[in-house]
């Protein structure tokens, strides 16, 4: 509730109640002077702790920030820290990067054949903080956060990581940038099922504190990479492909039209969202094959849209890097003309549309996760039949959403994580948590609980002078 409201609120109840108005409007402004008392003290004690951390980090050394949403160029870098001569992504803890006396040095990625920083005609470059926005790459060069960028958009790849996942079921794969022949940078990891070209669960981290300043980039084209050659799937989800496949498969063009018409489709789902990538360059990894599932487009739109809302909400009230591994269930079946239910799959013997998809949020701090799981099926009218891989929470945990009950747009219940990975046979376990997730764990606004509290305090003194 804004301010604004709660104050005309309050407005409304002394007006109507004249007994209480004296001892009300006394009371509203102790607790505004009060208020504004610790505000003003607060103020001042938030000041003098800038200016001591101001002067020590200049004590330290120089310091550079530079704000994601707005300080970084168009055709961005990948940004890259170093440990033990290693590379890794760049995980902000702020809405801004920021060098100082720990971060001292990054590393500029301009991955994709050609390309390349502009400042420096190299693939990658290190560079340190001179100071706010300016940085040294050599000796004789030094240019703005603003200058330095790719020649070209960065290129995203995947490849084989060369472990199996999913306990036996699937192939992991990255999906990353590739830093030189022999680095690879991941963001994503991706089992998959190379038999069926199928993504059994992605895996990524959401970067909390950073999330509402990510950069804003248009959709990609879709990537073949890590999937078989012999598969188009460019094609299979196409609408006319699927009245083809769908007409192969339930033995008629009629009941084919049933499923696949101009209101519904099945559309490639990310499984790593594009919505959870902080940088562009993040945002384009997404738009691998490797990374999407076959899902009806009304449930995308609407309650896996909405979970992934959720998500971000989670992420950036708990102001941290946030594990999210999203995955699938079971394939989904339709009915034959005949009556006997069929399996679906975009192609003959690949790329299944699940049953049920879902995702696991977990704040590794805290040890606590919450799972959402949705039923990729459009068609259903009631939950009888239904077998989810875990037991309905939302209730318990606060994430009710009075959508979610709605079969159009994605059955979806709330689960404890530890039964979804111990239900889901390939379900890795960094998905377990120590304690369950529930809304009453995030961090709510200052502002929201100040003027909840006048809130509060008035009604009850109302109500205690009105009797």
């Amino acid at each position: 509730m804004a301010f604004s409201d709660v104050t005309r609120r309050i407005k409304d109840l002394i007006l109507n109640n004249k007994a209480a108005t004296f001892l009300s409007v006394a009371l509203f402004a102790f607790i505004i002077s009060t208020l504004a008392l610790a505000s003003s003290n607060q103020s001042k004690k938030d000041a003098i702790g800038q200016c001591e951390a101001s002067y020590n980090e200049k004590m330290k050394g120089p310091s550079c920030s530079v704000p994601i949403k707005t300080g970084l160029p168009e055709k961005e870098p990948v940004y890259l820290l170093k440990k033990a001569d290693s590379l890794y992504l760049w995980l902000p803890h702020e809405s801004s990067l920021e060098w100082n006396s720990t971060v001292k040095q990054s590393t500029l990625l301009c991955s994709g054949t050609g390309n390349m920083l502009v400042k420096t005609n190299q693939i990658s470059s290190e560079t340190t903080c001179v100071e706010g926005t300016t940085f040294s790459l050599s000796e004789s060069v030094k240019a703005t956060a603003k200058e330095l960028e790719c020649k070209e958009n960065v290129s995203p790849d995947a490849i084989d990581a060369g472990s199996s996942c999913g306990f036996g079921m699937g192939q992991m794969y990255h999906i990353g940038f590739k830093a030189s022949d022999t680095e690879f940078v991941t963001y994503i990891q991706s089992c998959f099922d190379t038999k069926r070209a199928s993504v059994l669960y992605t895996m990524h981290y959401l970067p909390g504190a950073a999330i509402a300043s990510a950069a804003t980039t248009e959709d990609s084209d879709w990537i073949v990479t890590g999937m078989p050659d012999i598969l188009k799937p460019d094609n299979s989800y196409k609408q006319a492909q699927q009245k083809e496949q769908f007409t192969k498969l339930l033995g008629s063009a009629d009941q084919a039209n049933k499923y696949i018409n101009d209101t519904q489709l099945l559309i490639a789902g990310h499984m790593t969202p594009k919505g959870d990538g902080v940088f562009r360059s993040w945002k384009r990894a997404t738009f691998f094959y490797i990374n999407a599932v076959p899902q009806w487009k009304t449930i995308k739109t609407g309650n896996l849209n909405r979970v992934e809302a959720t998500v971000l909400e989670i992420a950036q009230r708990l102001h941290e890097s946030l594990l999210v591994i999203q995955g699938t269930s079971g394939v989904l079946t339709l009915p034959h003309v005949n009556g006997t239910e069929v399996s679906i799959a975009l192609e003959e013997t690949a790329i299944d549309v699940p049953l049920w998809t879902w995702k696991i949020v977990k704040s590794p701090s805290r040890d606590a996760g919450i799972a959402f799981v949705t039923l990729n099926n459009p068609f259903e009218t009631k939950t009888t039949s239904l077998k989810p891989p875990c037991d309905d929470i939302c209730s318990d945990t606060g994430f009710s959403v009075t959508q979610y009950k709605t079969f159009t747009d994605g059955y979806t219940i709330c689960c404890d994580p530890n039964w979804l990975v111990r239900n889901v046979r390939f379900a890795p376990e960094e998905g377990m948590a120590h304690t369950v997730l529930t809304r009453d764990m995030l961090p709510s606004s200052g502002s929201q609980t100040i003027a909840s509290l006048i809130l509060i305090l008035l009604i009850l003194v109302i109500t205690k002078v009105s009797s």
